[in-house]
């Protein structure tokens, strides 16, 4: 049994793998456009964008890890995935862009971009050694960086608060509309569902590390690291979105939630808010990347016996540094539209997973193949890249298609099929046993 410093720990372990720089800049934004919708515009960003994380992790927990959430896909498919998903959350979008963003909110008004490779340097080495140590993760993330993180971001929560940057700000004209389903969007395009399949790796091999074997005790300390992970986002969403509502008196014409968390920071601490906002980044990225590159090394230690944990750890780390400095932009071009395109796989796999004993894994292919390919339309819909004629047609006749969801009810009805199918097939199968035996 853990004691209750180690569960607090294990939750503010899990908190700071999500808090990466997006889970920063995201929510001032949304306030900033919600204005006097606030509390409408976060109540659906908090049901996706935390909610869905969420209930990921306490699926992974019912199922009892996360790589049983593809077990019932075929081996190469199952395989495949895992080695998307740990690639694009990891060296080819995640970490290079964490390394980045922290650059720009520290360095880059300074020196512009002279630094980043020392920079890049420096943060890689960090985040090396402390993922070459998995079973210390608890310690040092949970009972040393996430404190830290806590304090600042609840310093700025305080003074958000107690001294908002001004009046609320006008409503945007697509919050004005229907400011519930473009926070329930807003809170979907965060994607951390697909980190939470990923963060399971690292969750369970943590719990496993403090003594705890029993499936059915890992499963609740799974959860519990859920809820403590939902209650501190949130805390943390409400307060950042709350800095974009008031934030009449801190300027006009923001482009994204940086350049007002700047100004706010700036209005409040003067030349120490660069210092504090630099700060909170540089640990909120820093943290996301140790969880990331340890989540996939243990899935690539685990899978493949030529690689070692270790190798895998010094291999994303310096791939990610290299990316950040040479293509990121280009690279982010390619692997956005794969990373659209696998969280509604993901999300997929976490529905299934409760029931695929009931399933056959012709039916399991046939519900990810037509999330795959629905997937695939929201991603060109996303990226702007559908042709017009075609996205005016899907507009009026594609279900959730103006949300970026249109997978959601094709998924839900091919697996309703699928299970109504495979239980049918399954009844036949035993009847016709029963028929033997007799």
């Amino acid at each position: 049994m853990l004691s209750a410093r180690n569960i607090a720990a294990l939750g503010f372990m899990t908190f700071a793998m999500y808090l990466g720089a997006g889970n920063l800049i995201f929510p001032p934004f949304l306030g900033y456009q919600a204005g006097d919708h606030f509390l409408s515009g976060m109540v659906g960003f908090l049901l996706t964008g935390v909610g869905l994380p969420a209930l990921a992790l306490v699926m992974v927990a019912i199922v009892n890890g996360s790589d049983n959430l593809t077990a019932a896909l075929p081996r190469r498919v199952a395989t495949s995935f895992w080695v998307m998903v740990f690639i694009v959350i990891g060296p080819a979008f995640i970490i290079p862009r964490a390394i980045t963003v922290a650059y720009q909110f520290t360095f880059a008004p300074f020196v512009g971009d002279a630094a980043l490779p020392f920079f890049s340097a420096a943060f890689c080495l960090a985040a090396i050694l402390f993922s070459l140590y998995p079973g210390k993760l608890v310690d040092s993330l949970g009972k040393w960086l996430t404190p830290v993180l806590i304090v600042m971001l609840t310093t700025l929560g305080v003074f958000a608060v107690a001294f908002p940057g001004g009046d609320v700000v006008t409503t945007a004209e697509v919050y004005q509309q229907n400011a519930l389903a473009e926070g329930l969007t807003q809170g979907y395009m965060t994607m951390d569902a697909l980190g939470s399949i990923g963060f399971g790796w690292v969750i369970f091999r943590a719990i496993q590390g403090m003594g705890v074997t029993a499936p059915k005790a890992i499963a609740k300390y799974t959860f519990y690291a859920a809820a403590m992970y939902a209650v501190a986002m949130a805390l943390v969403y409400i307060a950042l979105a709350y800095i974009g509502s008031t934030s009449a008196d801190l300027g006009s014409d923001f482009s994204n939630g940086g350049e007002i968390l700047t100004a706010f920071t700036t209005l409040h601490f003067g030349v120490y808010g660069t210092l504090l906002l630099g700060s909170v980044m540089v640990l909120a990225c820093l943290t996301t990347a140790i969880g990331v590159t340890t989540a996939g090394s243990e899935f690539y230690s685990r899978t493949f016996t030529p690689v070692s944990y270790k190798a895998s750890v010094w291999a994303t780390m310096i791939a990610s540094g290299l990316v950040a400095n040479i293509g990121l932009d280009q690279l982010l071009a390619i692997t956005l539209p794969v990373v659209v395109a696998l969280h509604p796989i993901a999300i997929v796999l976490l529905f299934i997973a409760p029931v695929r004993k009931r399933l056959t894994q012709g039916a399991v292919m046939a519900t990810v193949i037509t999330t795959t390919v629905f997937g695939c339309v929201d991603a060109l819909h996303i990226l702007g890249k559908m042709p017009t004629g075609l996205n005016e047609t899907l507009e009026q006749s594609l279900p959730l298609y103006n949300f970026y969801a249109s997978w959601i009810m094709p998924a839900v009805v091919m697996l309703v099929m699928s299970l109504v199918y495979s239980m049918s097939k399954m009844k036949a199968r035993s009847a016709e046993m029963a028929s033997v035996a007799s």
